[in-house]
């Protein structure tokens, strides 16, 4: 919620299909929407300009990190696009009549940083130097001081025993890496291939035997997905951003050839190989809108499996079902299944926290492990999909945040990413003149 300048009204969104934005009074009595979209669109983080002729916020697709900065009028009407950016931006922050403020990663994926927009000529550029990670920015009402979070963000790898009973936080186990960074972790064989960085982006590294070596660089293009690989481990599918798209690139195994495959679809999510290794299956956008898709690897058109935001799809070791992630309902999105061939199949009501990967078969098919949980913290579960019942496998306590995991080669174990954001809040001053944008 946001107040007005003057204090005379509030300005909104609700949870309702496509975030719809409200104006009311200072009480919320007499609400009306100035601004609404489809279902799976969202409008976020609205603010006035400190003249109240506007109402900024960030528009888009959060489920991809695919929004920009809009602003519309009070009173509704036709919205603004202000940047073409197709990031995560968040914490728009007007600040004099000209420029607003904003956290967003950069095109390389690396940040997120502090930007600045003038309004005048519609363009952004990076006002945070070196490698701070501003995860938030807010003004004083008079403009001359922000108020920011600078993350210090850490991720490790955590293991924890598929057991009879619930396993408890006394269970868990750190998984070694030789990496200060490790998430996003996928088995193939008697390798773990799993995303680091070095500073700026996230890369690929493998690790066997005890080494670890880095196969992409996230400088040369930072990693927007957790990879998935190939069922023999020689090939890699890595997300890109190229000309704008998020595009799905097979990179070998020792990081020596990169090939783009399925130039014509957005790629949204993760993606995941076919048993036989022929296909691989991902969530995207095409000429026709959103939908599931199976891509040829050896080159072909693509095969619409199925409408509408699909995410993070699974394809099953014995290759008869695709589990994925449907359209988000606030921060939850249904898990949701087809056969190879597009038929729909019918799977128990659960949902999942829509950011993350969050759910892997086992190595026999027998059963679906998946995330669930209202925090960021989450628990596995298991549903056998013989009886199409599920069960707690882990009661945890830690609250770090969890966005994706994978099952050892034996079954055995679940391996899973810890994130925590280890924000400081900094004060800082800008100009002191009041009649002058500071930036």
């Amino acid at each position: 919620m946001a107040w007005s300048p003057d204090g005379s009204d509030i300005a909104y969104h609700t949870f309702g299909d496509g975030d719809p934005i409200f104006v009311a009074d200072r009480t919320g009595a007499n609400p009306r929407r100035i601004f609404g979209d489809r279902p799976g669109i969202h409008n976020h983080f609205p603010i006035w300009s400190p003249d109240g002729r506007w109402i900024y916020f960030v528009h888009g697709t959060p489920d991809t990190e695919e929004m920009d900065l809009w602003r519309i009028r009070p009173a509704g009407g036709a919205p603004e696009r202000l940047t073409e950016r197709n990031s995560d931006m968040a914490y728009p922050t007007p600040v004099g009549g000209r420029t607003v403020l904003y956290v967003a990663h950069d095109t390389d994926g690396s940040g997120p940083w502090l930007w600045a927009l003038d309004l005048r000529g519609k363009s952004s550029r990076r006002v945070s130097l070196g490698l701070e990670q501003y995860t938030s920015v807010a003004a004083s009402a008079d403009g001359r001081k922000l108020a920011a979070t600078i993350g210090n963000p850490q991720a490790s790898l955590w293991s924890v025993p598929i057991l009879d009973r619930l396993a408890e936080e006394s269970d868990i186990k750190p998984f070694a890496v030789p990496t200060v960074r490790a998430l996003g972790p996928r088995f193939s064989g008697a390798s773990l291939f799993y995303l680091s960085s070095l500073g700026t982006g996230d890369g690929l590294w493998r690790f066997r035997d005890g080494q670890a070596v880095e196969i992409w660089k996230g400088a040369d293009g930072a990693l927007l997905e957790t990879t998935s690989v190939s069922p023999d481990g020689n090939r890699v599918a890595i997300v890109l951003r190229r000309n704008g798209k998020r595009q799905l690139h097979l990179l070998s195994a020792d990081g020596a050839e990169l090939q783009s495959v399925a130039d014509g679809i957005d790629i949204q999510g993760t993606s995941c190989w076919s048993p036989d290794g022929k296909w691989i299956v991902t969530g995207g956008n095409d000429a026709v809108g959103p939908g599931l898709f199976k891509i040829p690897v050896e080159g072909g058109s693509a095969v619409h499996l199925a409408a509408g935001p699909a995410l993070n799809p699974v394809w099953s070791p014995d290759g008869s079902l695709i589990v994925y992630t449907g359209t988000n309902v606030r921060t939850f999105a249904p898990l949701l299944a087809v056969r190879p061939d597009g038929t729909s199949v019918r799977l128990p009501e659960i949902s999942v926290r829509r950011l993350g990967a969050r759910a892997r078969f086992l190595p026999d098919g027998k059963g679906l492990i998946y995330m669930q949980g209202l925090l960021t913290s989450q628990d596995f579960w298991l549903l056998d999909l013989p009886t199409m019942r599920s069960r707690p496998l882990t009661r945890l306590e830690n609250r770090a945040a969890m966005r994706t995991f994978d099952i050892t080669p034996d079954g055995k174990q679940i391996v899973f990413d810890r994130l925590r954001e280890n924000s400081d809040v900094v004060l800082i001053d800008l100009a002191k003149s009041p009649k002058k944008d500071p930036l």
